[in-house]
């Protein structure tokens, strides 16, 4: 395996499924909350037309904000190449992605990638764009639709491209390549990804004495440990897992969990 792609966390195609269902299970999608919501459950964060940039100024495109508000492709005779960027808290899990689109033009194609770009040159690489899940291709011919493909990918902006141990910054962005080479409409309505926070992996050593790595709530504590949330107990080699929790220790946990309190 290529160890770039196990780095990132290749994508895994498994099927694709209408909009409204599950990408993973293809049963109906349950209620989801907002994409800035907290809680390990699995959340949408929709990607608009208008947030996509053109990339190919050889190809005709336009937002038609009268009607659908969809961004529709009308050269015939190139490739037309449209990118959004996509933010994510790192650690996110992805594990699906949907593309809203109109499709009429039976040689049209609508493909979605998501991309990572390296920012520096620092180690010797010079900066460039990496494909980390897709080609995701859809051809269905028949107006609106959408379709939804299940993925697995974790979210970083920091990246170890080359396995020298140091990461590099990056970025992530969506790209949408539309193709249309006759009769029809072919246009983009929106991008959805699919995702989660993820509970950060347990370290291979214990923190604190009397929380060892056998410990049922090992990888949490950990994680609050390495958030700097908690501090332990006492001089600070123990977490006293069994000790009663005041409201006062609640409120440090929770504000400095939550980042609060920025009144400007």
């Amino acid at each position: 395996m290529n160890p770039l792609r196990a780095i990132l966390g290749a994508g895994l195609l498994v099927s694709a499924t209408a909009i409204g269902q599950s990408p993973v299970s293809g049963r109906a999608a349950p209620t989801v909350p907002a994409a800035d919501s907290f809680g390990p459950g699995y959340q949408e964060l929709h990607i608009g037309a208008a947030a996509f940039q053109h990339l190919n100024n050889h190809s005709g495109y336009e937002i038609d904000w009268t009607t659908d508000g969809y961004l529709s492709y009308t050269d015939e005779s190139f490739l037309g190449v449209f990118v959004a960027p996509l933010e994510l808290p790192a650690g996110a899990e992805i594990s699906g992605i949907c593309t809203y689109f109109y499709d009429t033009a039976p040689a049209g194609n609508v493909t979605t990638y998501l991309e990572v770009v390296k920012l520096d040159s620092q180690d010797g690489l010079e900066p460039r764009v990496i494909t980390v899940l897709g080609p995701l291709e859809f051809n269905t011919d028949v107006g609106y639709t959408g379709t939804c493909v299940a993925a697995n990918y974790t979210f970083h902006n920091w990246v170890d491209l080359d396995g020298d141990g140091s990461p590099e910054p990056v970025v992530h962005r969506l790209r949408v390549d539309m193709t249309e080479t006759g009769e029809g409409r072919l246009a983009l309505g929106a991008v959805r990804v699919d995702w989660r926070r993820k509970v950060s992996p347990a370290p291979e050593e214990a923190t604190f004495n009397d929380v060892p790595t056998g410990h049922p709530f090992f990888q949490f504590i950990e994680a609050l440990a390495a958030s700097g949330i908690t501090a332990g107990c006492g001089d600070g080699t123990d977490f006293c897992p069994n000790a009663p929790l005041t409201r006062g220790q609640m409120a440090v946990f929770l504000s400095k969990a939550l980042g609060l309190h920025w009144p400007f």
